[in-house]
């Protein structure tokens, strides 16, 4: 009986959990997997992510979304990955174990699309479709890919896209991100991408035990982003690009009325469609030289020397100072560069005569009567030390250090006074001290994207000029500044920058990487602007390795091309005949 009882409640007890596990797995676990059963038979297949175009100020295409093969896989459905993973390798056996890794990687969500290889070929997507029952939940998919006209030659300008990482899934949680996803990764593409990137479209598919698609259930269009217009002009850019050469360094022009970047070059630089091949180059393809790269500025900072100079009073216009060749301050021997050529001096000279022939002795004195403190103090009111505010990731702002720093830490007024000092600037701001030179005081900040508009035309967004700030010099000491600048391509150190065309006035500029009896080699620079009279351009070219005569060298080429008449023909037509071609 005791038995019997025993056994009765036993089937009592099993009975209940029965009946506990049906209502756990029914009505309290019903959700999960209804949505397990709803993946495992439909599928939302996404085309990928559309995004905008990007144009240059006359309507020509810098950056736009094409039609591309994509080889994906769904996790879940794969059958054997090894083997799979074999039979991919046939026709791809560069990638058999780039393949083998992938497939057989544990995914947080086994029913999303996975892109296995992005652009493959007419002819490969046809391989994998004859063989697609050997390779369950392994497809061909139409997808998006990024074109980019001009390649490496703006490279920094435009950016590029990729796929985003997960530490980007989990930093950005509240955008949706999800593995495959495409976003802007770096450049204009990365800084805009919310305004670029457009809305997804894809496909309802119904699949089968095997993975394979059956049947189309619903289609949803994709929708583009919103597109770029820059100030950026292709012409200008390319003809940069060509004269810098393989060159390390950078080029960057600007219109001086309004802080409108025109160009923007740096060397080395990157295929945006080979990302991969670049990573871990010491070469530093991805260093935007002209926003990133922190350097003394030479003889460029001379500008500022004379300005301070000339304001203070601690030179007149005719003060004429004894050059040498070498300066004796304490226990330091120091030396002209022209000393170093020549074994002489400049002799007796005043401003007029120091600023075009790059003086040391005279501007090393000068410097040394303003004092580090003001020297510092006029560097700041240009915007040296600080980031310009280009629409660029990743500026740097260089180094200018505090006036009442002790000598040993800023290099002393000497050193200051000639771009040596304990000092470093970005090409970017060298571009924005000659560029407000030339428009007699306003530092306007520069900008790359004019205007943003949606797919149909309407303006979203339009950017106007904007003026940081407004140096007030004398007209006396600017006539002076604007005078010598004028002299220093006319017959000074600048003169590989003289064109025929325009008038060019500038500043050359080089650095020692260490002293002088290192032999090491020196960065070159020159900053100009152009027409001297009206300018409408202004110009930096620096290079990493180089002297300010190559830079000034590459300045002229550059300038020449541009203002050859033929360019501006074909220019003035371009901006009178803008389309921004939405086929």
């Amino acid at each position: 009986m005791e038995k019997e009882k025993y056994f009765s409640n036993l089937i009592k007890i099993s009975f209940c959990i029965l009946l506990l596990q049906c209502f756990y797995l029914q009505i309290i676990r019903f959700p999960y997997y209804s949505r397990r059963s709803k993946n495992n038979c439909i599928r939302t297949i996404e085309t990928g992510i559309p995004r905008g175009k990007i144009f240059d100020r006359s309507g020509r295409v810098l950056a736009q979304d094409i039609p591309c093969f994509n080889l994906v896989f769904v996790p879940y459905d794969l059958k054997d990955p090894k083997k799979e993973a074999e039979i991919l390798g046939k026709f791809f056996p560069a990638e058999k174990n780039k393949f083998l890794k992938i497939l057989t990687k544990s995914y947080s969500n086994p029913f999303d699309r996975m892109i296995l290889k992005k652009k493959i070929s007419k002819e490969e997507a046809s391989v994998i479709e004859e063989n697609s029952l050997d390779l369950p939940g392994i497809f061909t998919q139409i997808g998006i890919d990024r074109e980019y006209p001009l390649k490496k030659d703006a490279c920094h300008v435009i950016g590029h896209t990729g796929e985003v990482s997960q530490i980007q899934i989990e930093m950005f949680k509240e955008n949706g991100f999800k593995p495959g996803d495409v976003i802007g990764q770096y450049g204009l593409e990365k800084q805009y991408d919310e305004f670029i990137k457009g809305i997804p479209g894809g496909l309802q598919v119904e699949v089968d035990a095997l993975g394979h698609h059956r049947k189309i259930l619903s289609e949803k269009k994709m929708k583009p982003g919103n597109n770029l217009v820059l100030t950026i002009d292709q012409t200008y850019q390319e003809i940069c690009s060509k004269h810098l050469g393989e060159r390390k360094g950078c080029v960057i022009m600007m219109d001086p009325r309004n802080g409108q970047i025109l160009s923007l070059v740096s060397k080395p630089g990157f295929d945006p469609d080979e990302i991969e091949q670049y990573l871990g180059d010491r070469n530093n393809p991805f260093l935007n030289r002209a926003i990133q790269g922190q350097y003394p500025p030479g003889s460029i900072f001379k500008i500022i020397t004379e300005i301070a100079g000339l304001e203070t009073g601690a030179i007149e216009e005719h003060d004429r100072i004894e050059c040498t060749g070498e300066i004796q301050i304490a226990d330091t021997l120091f030396h002209c560069w022209i000393f170093d050529k020549e074994g002489k001096g400049h002799g007796w000279i005043d401003i007029n005569q120091a600023l075009p022939f790059s003086c040391n002795i005279f501007f090393g004195t000068v410097g040394m009567r303003i004092g580090t403190a003001k020297l510092i103090e006029y560097a700041k009111m240009f915007g040296l030390g600080e980031t310009t505010g280009i629409d660029l990731p990743g500026e740097k702002k260089g180094y200018l250090p505090s006036p009442t720093a002790p000598h040993f830490e800023t290099g002393g007024p000497l050193n200051l006074a000639i771009g040596q000092g304990a000092l470093t600037t970005t090409p970017i701001q060298l571009l924005s001290l000659i560029s407000t030179v030339a428009n007699g005081g306003n530092i306007w900040k520069p900008y790359i994207v004019k205007k943003i508009i949606s797919p149909d035309g309407n303006i979203i967004k339009e950017f106007q000029p904007t003026i940081k700030n407004t140096v007030y010099i004398s007209s006396e000491t600017m006539e002076i500044l604007k005078k010598g600048l004028k002299n220093v391509v006319l017959y000074g150190t600048g003169t590989s920058a003289k064109i025929d065309e325009v008038d060019v006035s500038g500043k050359t500029g080089t650095a020692q990487l260490g002293g002088p009896e290192l032999e090491l080699p020196t960065h070159g620079g020159f900053v100009c602007y152009a027409p001297s009279d009206n300018p409408t351009i202004s110009l930096v070219v620096f290079l990493d390795t180089g002297s300010s005569f190559e830079a000034a060298t590459i300045a002229g080429k550059i300038l020449k091309d541009i203002f050859s008449p033929t360019i501006q023909e074909d220019l003035i037509k371009m901006d009178s005949d803008i389309y921004y071609n939405e086929e």
